[in-house]
């Protein structure tokens, strides 16, 4: 495994054992709770930690592009930003790099 791969794995394990103690904190784990308030625990837990893997493997990519691909001018980093995005396992929150084209005013998140 390289380094890159061993501390992605660092970070995510990390981020598993908070969202773990995170569920184990809660009053409701016990030995009475129903499926339902179960499966509430567990989903938040789940949504945690699924939210943390894709931030974490997403600002690991990156960008090749350092022209816009309509134009051809050279794009501008306008820095990290914020945006939710709808993925297959429901909506997160992710920080990638915004990039602009000065010569068609076009953004990009991330370039095309």
């Amino acid at each position: 495994m390289d380094e890159q791969r061993a501390g992605l794995k660092a970070r995510l394990m990390a981020k598993a054992e908070a969202a773990i103690d995170k569920m184990l904190a809660d009053e409701r784990v016990g030995e009475t709770m129903t499926m339902s308030s179960i499966e509430a625990v567990v989903g938040k837990s789940e949504s945690d930690f699924r939210q943390a893997a894709l931030e974490e493997i997403v600002g690991m990519q990156k960008s090749n592009t350092k022209t816009c691909p309509m134009c051809g001018t050279t794009l501008l980093n306008k820095g990290k930003q914020r945006r939710q995005v709808v993925s297959l396992r429901g909506e997160v929150t992710l920080e990638r790099t915004y990039y602009e084209c000065p010569g068609c005013r076009k953004g990009y998140f991330p370039p095309g």
